[in-house]
């Protein structure tokens, strides 16, 4: 079939490059890793040689006991995905009510903001205030002033149960997925089996901010959205639709996921020669953006505005992300504070400041073009602060959000200060090898079985691939995209395990 075989061209597009990015960082962590200091005010991710054989010795290791695990009787007869959610469940809740974690930076900054509505005050808005930068956060003040209003202002515990229920959701979908794209019954165990080593994932069950919350509604969506692809009921790219909706309302990151969707409503409308399925791309458009207008206009009127702020333009983030962070070029394209400064400097005119950043931007690009081997560093740099960062800032998080904590017990020192600390490194680093290397056997073994709903998912991680090369830099965005790896390493390790067998 001509159409079919015109699909499967185009998504080597991105399906080849992804595997090499995959291949690329798989090679990286074995060699080297990316850290996070203690007692850091501003995040800088720092590089240092791993210890390959020590991490290939491990990662054996898993791989012979993970062999003998799926051959025992036992196994087949209990249902090990629901004992994974249960251990996920209670992992996460044993590290909330062990760490404590309050809220700084930005999160505190939008739940004293949250506190002001409740107040019926508005300052937030006002010329040069944060959300009349930032306005892009009201999706997450909204929720925390919701929160608030009903159990208590400030009462952090209840939004971190909220995103141990995020984290179950997002593990049950993903086995629900795996299910989905891969036939046989096996794989779908060692998902589950995976699942249990996503520490970073545990950790930021702590962190009252968006992340969490948002990806649960994107990794439903994709689910949605791979149901669409296999049965053709449009009912499920609506649900998709809604879904991302309200994940763009809490996260606005989350956008990535829609741009993949509408590609592959694109590509199956061209597989089936039904164009007429277009419409439902540019539906799913509109509506994955209807719950972020709801909400402006909502607080617009409660403020008393004639029109939502429209924030900094966000050409500043890119001319950002090519910028390098501090003065060691440790942190290119990191956050620097240049978005926020340069808005003020062009006293809030948006006209005037997109102006400045497409100076910025071809001063880099310049400087890229002129000195090859400053490039080359830099992009390394970025691709490997935030790809290679086994705890995608989940530990330094948790340390920056317990710094505040009154009679933190010894217990919690110890691992986010002390020996524990360095074993849950180290546990992290060889998980983030070993998920990459099983992903890596799975773009090496796919191309035998190739079928649209597979390519779709993969572009969803190839899309934020893309995304923060050219956007901000942040090892926590990645973790999403490093989470939706787990299906596809499974498949990975299962055909390793078929080789052992």
């Amino acid at each position: 079939m001509k159409e079919q075989k015109f699909v499967r061209i185009l998504t080597y597009f991105y399906l080849i490059p992804f595997a090499i990015m995959v291949a690329f960082n798989t090679v990286n962590s074995l060699l080297r890793t990316t850290y996070f200091e203690l007692y850091q005010v501003m995040e800088t991710a720092k590089y240092k040689w791993d210890k390959p054989l020590v991490v290939l010795a491990v990662s054996g290791g898993i791989i012979v006991c993970l062999h003998f695990l799926m051959k025992a009787k036992w196994v087949k007869h209990i249902r090990i995905e629901r004992l994974a959610l249960i251990y996920s469940a209670v992992i996460c809740l044993l590290i909330v009510l062990l760490f404590r974690c309050v809220v700084t930076c930005d999160s505190g900054l939008i739940s004293d903001i949250a506190i002001q509505f409740m107040e019926k005050n508005y300052q937030a808005f006002e010329q040069g205030e944060y959300l009349y930068r930032y306005s892009f956060q009201i999706g997450f003040a909204a929720l925390l002033e919701w929160i608030y209003q009903i159990f208590g202002v400030e009462n952090f515990i209840v939004f971190q149960l909220i995103n141990i229920v995020c984290i179950v959701v997002i593990l049950k979908m993903l086995g629900m997925i795996t299910r989905e794209l891969f036939a046989e019954e096996r794989v779908g165990r060692i998902e589950a089996v995976l699942s249990m080593g996503m520490f970073p994932l545990f950790l930021f069950s702590t962190f009252v901010y968006g992340d969490i919350i948002g990806w649960s509604f994107g990794v439903c969506s994709i689910y949605c959205m791979i149901r669409y692809l296999k049965t053709d009921r449009w009912q499920n790219i609506l649900k998709a639709a809604v879904l991302l909706s309200v994940g763009i309302v809490v996260k606005s990151n989350i956008n990535i996921l829609v741009v993949a969707a509408v590609i592959a409503i694109v590509l199956h409308a061209v597989q089936k020669k039904r164009y007429k399925m277009l419409i439902w791309a540019v539906g799913l458009i509109l509506i994955s953006q209807a719950g972020t207008g709801i909400v402006n206009g909502v607080y617009a009127a409660r403020a008393g505005l004639s029109e939502f702020p429209k924030g900094i333009p966000k050409i500043a983030w890119i001319a950002m992300s090519m910028q390098e962070a501090d003065e060691g070029g440790y942190a290119c394209g990191w956050y620097n504070g240049y978005n926020w400064t340069v808005y003020g400097d062009n006293n809030y005119d948006r006209e005037l400041t997109s102006k400045a950043c497409v100076e910025s931007l071809k001063e880099s690009m310049n400087k890229f073009a002129h000195e090859q081997r400053y490039a080359l560093d830099f992009f390394y740099k970025k691709f490997t602060s935030q790809w290679n960062a086994p705890t995608f800032q989940a530990m330094i998080t948790n340390e920056w959000n317990s710094r505040h904590v009154e009679n933190l017990s010894s217990l919690a020192q110890f691992f986010i200060y002390g020996t524990g600390r360095n074993v849950l490194y180290e546990i992290m680093n060889i998980y983030h090898f070993f998920v990459f290397l099983c992903t890596g056997i799975y773009c090496f073994s796919v191309r035998r079985d190739w079928f649209l709903a597979r390519a779709y998912f993969a572009l969803n991680i190839f899309g934020g691939f893309l995304f923060h090369m050219i956007w901000e830099a942040q090892a926590r965005y990645i973790l999403g995209y490093f989470v939706l790896m787990l299906p596809l390493a499974a498949f990975g390790l299962n055909e390793i395990l078929k080789k052992i067998d």
